[in-house]
């Protein structure tokens, strides 16, 4: 890694300092602009723009602050999601009220401001398009299909759910969990649908739209133990995935890679022995075999993982490195593994984490998002605050 900096944004993220429970970066559609949304505990989702700036002793540029530009404050309790669809068009945001809101940009010219909103440094304004229901039931996660026309959302009622995008109408519903389920996942190449849950398993479902435009979702796999030869003798033992539901996070966002052969899953355990220390780790599965053990796990965490997110750019191999990686691919990519406390970063043609990113923030981290080129990596909290990491490799 040639550069890596680190700098927690000290900006008035949401109102009375509530904790920023997500966040995401647009795709950039304009040279230049690059917008962030944030979900609050206030109940708000906020809507910035990053501005890159360079100090004098470095080279290359970073994140110095953000610009605000709008609130949307149509949810009634805590928001812990915000998602933008592919395109970048449409921002899709889910929370306590058990709802979805689909929101997009106004076209129209000027500021429209709600009824009683009074905000007077508002730039931008982002109209509410369609309303998914999730039957009050609180809404941990969301995710959008690669083609932008179904919503994946998991809720506090165990309950998987598929919304249409351009109506908000509920088209499939999965009920394979007996816990909070606290992340999903929609694989980019379109056949798969993952969730993660505080019952310690993923779920895998296959996902498919019939001529009439009608989809389905079946079941393929529900995974939660690993199965290990004892050292020494023929005799096999299990051991459990995933932390059980007294981890102490809301959330376990789980990550496709960019290309669809790698799934990422948070809040992992593994145990090399039966008189070894349980230690911390995120599991990574093939594309090929999701119904499966996984293919890997990841060292070097010294508290549980709570989120992952890939980068969307695919890197040129490094020439000379031993040939010590499990994945046979023609280009690398990048990994963050937001822990409690910590970021850590991988590289699938390495086995050891890339960087460490600590004491970036006073209480647990909630969630993680990448810029479109890979070089900058947002990071949210519940103390509140969101932190940039300007990386360079």
């Amino acid at each position: 890694m040639r550069w890596i900096k680190a700098k927690t944004l000290t900006v008035h993220w949401h109102d009375d300092n509530q904790p920023v429970y997500s966040c995401d970066l647009q795709q950039d559609k304009v040279e230049g602009f690059r917008r962030l949304a944030t979900a609050g505990g206030d109940g708000n989702v906020r809507i910035w723009r990053l501005i890159y700036g360079r100090e004098d002793n470095e080279d290359r540029e970073s994140v110095s602050s953000v610009e605000y530009l709008s609130t949307l404050a149509k949810h009634t309790q805590a928001v812990n999601c915000v998602r933008f669809d592919p395109t970048g068009e449409y921002l899709a945001s889910g929370g306590d009220d058990g709802v979805v809101l689909i929101w997009r940009l106004s076209s129209e010219g000027g500021v429209v401001l709600e009824f009683g909103q009074d905000d007077d440094d508002i730039k931008e304004s982002w109209i509410q398009k369609i309303t998914c229901r999730c039957n009050t039931s609180e809404i941990y996660d969301l995710c959008w299909s690669p083609d932008s026309k179904y919503i994946l959302a998991g809720s506090m009622d165990s309950t998987v759910r598929l919304f249409e995008a351009s109506t908000g109408k509920q088209v499939a519903t999965i009920g394979d969990h007996n816990h909070y389920v606290q992340g999903v996942a929609w694989d980019p190449l379109n056949e798969f649908v993952v969730s993660q849950s505080a019952d310690r398993t993923i779920c895998v479902n296959r996902v498919t739209a019939s001529t009439s435009g009608e989809i389905s979702v079946k079941s393929m796999a529900k995974l939660s133990r690993l199965e290990l030869a004892n050292s020494g003798d023929s005799n096999k033992r299990t051991i459990a995935l995933y932390h059980n539901e007294t981890l102490q996070s809301f959330f376990r966002r789980m990550a496709f890679s960019p290309d669809g052969n790698i799934l990422a899953t948070p809040a992992g355990i593994f145990k090399s022995s039966d008189d070894s220390p349980e230690s911390h780790t995120v599991y990574l599965y093939g594309r090929g075999s999701l119904s499966q053990a996984p293919i890997a796990h990841l060292p070097g965490l010294k508290k549980p993982a709570v989120a992952v997110r890939f980068s969307p750019v695919k890197l040129d191999l490094i020439p000379g490195l031993p040939d010590e990686s499990v994945f046979s691919l023609p280009y690398r990519m990048l990994l963050a593994v937001a822990t409690q406390d910590s970021v850590v970063i991988y590289d699938t043609q390495q086995t050891g984490p890339l960087a460490l990113v600590t004491n970036i923030h006073y209480a647990i981290i909630t969630d993680l998002t990448w810029s479109s080129d890979g070089k900058t990596l947002i990071v949210a909290s519940a103390d509140g605050f969101c932190s940039s990491v300007g990386i360079d490799v």
